[in-house]
């Protein structure tokens, strides 16, 4: 059988063939989709309460431990329990939040702005067993600054909310890489 691509002829076996090697170069070599691993020690079942938050923003403890708990239960159905029934606790603090100009149209007039997100995140067995931590956790975001402050403030706040859900996303990749 031939398939006909244009001005190219497929084989179909060496089409076949060349796919086997390379599916098997690919899992022989440990690559897989990341975060589709399990969590440290097998835990199925993790708590995460609300994150300790040492910046001054008001609030920001609750987005990024609802971003957390979004991504979890989003992964994965039944991972996220009360802390009476889980295996181990994921816990930690949002370290800092700092905003830096990015882009300017002159000297003074800044254009877009990139806050930063630093967090510590650490899951422990029920029994204070560390199963996984990491210390340094950053993510960045860039936002737009408009001419009024009601609106740079609004793009400030989705900055916030799309860097809390890329740190969750981030931490779900870590917790389950089995490298």
């Amino acid at each position: 059988m031939r398939f006909h691509l244009g001005r190219i002829q497929l084989n179909f076996m060496a089409m076949l063939c060349c796919m086997a090697f390379l599916g098997g170069t690919f899992q022989g070599c440990g690559y897989r989709l990341v975060g589709s691993g399990s969590l440290p020690s097998g835990v199925t079942r993790i708590a995460v309460p609300v994150l300790e938050n040492r910046t001054g923003e008001s609030g920001l403890e609750i987005i990024v431990t609802n971003a957390i708990l979004d991504e979890m239960t989003r992964r994965q159905k039944n991972l996220v329990v009360d802390e009476t029934q889980a295996e181990a606790i994921l816990a930690g603090s949002i370290n800092s939040l700092s905003a830096t100009t990015a882009g300017r149209a002159t000297l003074l007039n800044a254009v877009e702005r990139r806050l930063a997100i630093t967090a510590s995140l650490t899951l422990k067995r029920t029994n204070g067993d560390v199963l996984w931590q990491d210390l340094s956790l950053r993510v960045e975001q860039a936002y737009q600054v408009r001419d009024a402050q009601t609106e740079t403030n609004a793009e400030r706040r989705g900055a916030i909310a799309a860097a809390s859900q890329r740190l969750a996303e981030y931490v779900y990749e870590r917790l389950t890489d089995s490298f």
